[in-house]
């Protein structure tokens, strides 16, 4: 039974980040690039107003609801870049320093050997996501956004780390060298966020004139991006984004029409992916293997 909080693996990771200033001097980066986009967004906001002659109070501060979704979503692109980056290095990076080998005769499973490495790049992203509640605060201070959305972003944020760690660590161990692992792993990504759009482009292709989609809306639960999208437009303007697949598909469909239904539904088959990748990930380490 893999326990994070023993796994010696995460352990040792956190012990050697704690100590390095690289870590220091990437989480000073990440906040400083959040800050300038905060920034940004408030002088976009403060422009639009005086072209709009917008004056009151009440006005002023309900345009920081917008600062959410902003920092939000580039809390999400960072994560996306970053996670490969660590975890697609770290079967692969064994390799290359030739420790493999002796990280095998320990008595750690191939399974936690895998869960480990994941747990450890997840304990350093969401540092970053924890980092950034001051900022993304002020849509929930001033912006009348509820606290339990922060709650249910930073949940979603810790799963997609989850997944895209699975992703990098299954890329580690087909790959001997990172810098492969690192560039399969982003193929992948590609091929999980493309594919369904090109099953929803397909299905407007065969019907033009049709207003339903029947495999679209399926194909997209796997798909970080699009449960992220349902989730912001449902928490921000309470707007129904799935009614663009249409309504008459059946008992199954209009089950899942609910956004908040479809999100848990979506994060539900990502992790299941996540339990995949991992899978065939301890397996490709596993004893006789190189």
């Amino acid at each position: 039974m893999f326990n994070p909080i023993s796994s010696p693996i995460i352990k040792k990771d956190l012990k050697v980040i704690s100590r390095s200033m690289k870590f220091s001097w990437g989480l000073f980066a990440y906040e400083a690039v959040l800050a300038i986009v905060f920034l940004f967004s408030l002088s976009i906001a403060g422009i639009e107003r005086s072209y709009s002659g917008i004056s009151s109070n009440t006005d002023i501060y309900s345009g920081y609801v917008y600062f959410f979704p902003i920092i939000g979503i580039t809390q999400l692109m960072i994560i996306a870049l970053i996670v490969p980056i660590i975890t697609a290095s770290s079967i692969s990076g064994e390799r290359e320093r030739k420790t493999m080998d002796v990280l095998m005769t320990t008595t750690t499973t191939p399974v936690n050997i895998i869960l480990g490495k994941i747990g450890s790049a997840v304990v350093r992203v969401m540092i970053f996501v924890i980092a950034s509640i001051p900022l993304l605060s002020m849509s929930f201070m001033v912006g009348g956004l509820t606290w339990l959305a922060l709650l249910e972003y930073i949940v979603m944020a810790f799963f997609l780390a989850c997944f895209t760690g699975s992703v990098g660590i299954f890329s580690s161990s087909l790959c001997k060298k990172s810098i492969t692992a690192i560039i399969l792993s982003y193929v992948i990504y590609l091929g999980i966020y493309g594919f369904p759009f090109v099953v929803m482009l397909i299905e407007y292709l065969i019907d033009i004139n049709k207003t339903d989609f029947y495999v679209a809306p399926f194909a997209l639960l796997i798909n970080p991006v699009f449960t992220f999208i349902v989730f912001f437009v449902d928490r921000m303007s309470g707007t129904d984004i799935l009614q663009i697949f249409g309504g008459s598909h059946g008992g199954l469909w209009n089950a899942l029409r609910n956004p908040k239904i479809y999100i848990i539904i979506s994060i539900v088959c990502q992790v299941g992916l996540t339990a995949l990748f991992v899978n065939l990930s301890s397996k490709r380490i596993g004893p006789g293997k190189k």
